[in-house]
């Protein structure tokens, strides 16, 4: 899946979609839940999907994580449809400054080293949640089941020589339903996946609830016949400098059974319910925030401010039946590297 077609569909669903309030205690819910987290550092998101223009830094990966779903709650049950578009990209600083380079035709003055690993999907699930609730605790698992229709998978290890521009030499392990290197042709290929997220709190205190999350603590992903690409790619006169071919490419190509997994994501809260405070953690394999959150309880819901390590300012409005909320590095979107977005409602009977 190409980052244009991953943040494409984050366009289309952000302004029509909810994602869930907090826990109501009703017998039972119907819910519709969108979140959305993407960060990246060499550039803004908006530059993600339209090219690396102004205000390019040096940087080692680009995430986003989107997550629409509906479904129902009853009891201690839930049952819901998602759907979910995943990108993780991980690189070198000068994989970052030759991608750059290469957009904007520039040539640098130094050998650059080119790392890049690669995990991407669009995938459609169900997934379903069981709460148990002792004395003081409660815990959830959730278990959800995917069938995947577009992915990128892979990894690049090359070098580019001073002065060379767009050229460079590189070894290259990529798995793929559609080949957005080589165009190399792809018959028919599904993809499935298992995720498991587990989730516990602590409700001990007088004040204060502890909640910790792992979000992907046990998950796989198994592509029949995906289309694969493993060997050489040598361009202009940084050629044989990591492998040793004349030509463009060389290696091996075809359609094989694979399997891949993707980082956890780890969450912690300590929350004061009587003066509305919020600390947080959040952590997804490079990328890491820490967030402080103040609530004034009002006529029409509870409306908090946000701040973050990542250079996040906050905005949020909950209730019994919604919840919205904007984080951003940048109050023009269009230049923002860290973003998260979450809108919801909930339907509520007894």
């Amino acid at each position: 899946m190409s980052r244009t077609a991953f943040y494409s569909g984050l366009a289309l669903i952000l302004p029509v979609s909810f994602c869930v309030s907090p826990a109501a205690h009703a017998a039972g819910e119907v819910f519709l839940a969108a979140d959305v987290h993407a960060s990246s550092e060499p550039v803004s998101v908006s530059d993600m999907i339209h090219g690396w223009d102004d205000g390019f830094t040096r940087g080692e990966y680009a995430y986003a994580d989107l997550r629409l779903s509906s479904g129902v709650r009853y009891d201690d049950w839930q049952l819901s449809a998602e759907k979910r578009w995943y990108y993780y990209f991980t690189f070198s600083k000068d994989m970052s400054e030759f991608y750059y380079n290469m957009e904007h035709d520039l040539t640098s003055d130094k050998e650059l080293n080119l790392k890049l690993d690669v995990k991407s999907f669009r995938a459609d699930g169900i997934r379903l949640a069981k709460l148990f609730s002792v004395p003081d605790w409660q815990f959830q698992p959730s278990l959800a089941l995917y069938k995947v229709d577009q992915y990128q998978f892979g990894s690049l290890d090359g070098v580019s020589l001073a002065g060379s521009g767009a050229s460079a030499s590189a070894t290259l392990d990529y798995h793929f339903d559609e080949d957005k290197i080589l165009e190399y042709p792809v018959s028919d290929s599904q993809g499935y996946g298992t995720s498991l997220d587990l989730n516990l709190a602590y409700t001990g205190f007088t004040d204060w609830t502890l909640r910790f999350g792992a979000g992907d603590v046990l998950n796989r992903w198994y592509f029949n016949d995906a289309g694969f690409t493993m060997g050489c790619i040598n361009v202009g006169s940084s050629a044989g400098i990591t492998c040793a071919s004349s030509g463009s490419a060389s290696g091996r190509a075809g359609q094989s059974d694979y399997d891949d997994r993707i980082p956890m994501t780890l969450t912690a809260s300590a929350q004061l319910m009587s003066q509305h405070l919020l600390f947080s953690a959040y952590r997804h394999d490079e990328y890491q925030r820490l967030s402080a959150e103040k609530g004034w309880q009002t006529p029409v819901g509870l409306m908090a401010l946000s701040v973050h390590s990542t250079r996040q300012l906050g905005l949020h409005w909950r209730s019994a039946w919604h919840n919205l909320s904007l984080i951003t590095d940048d109050n023009r979107l269009s230049h923002a590297r860290d973003l998260q977005i979450n809108l919801g409602v909930n339907f509520h009977w007894r």
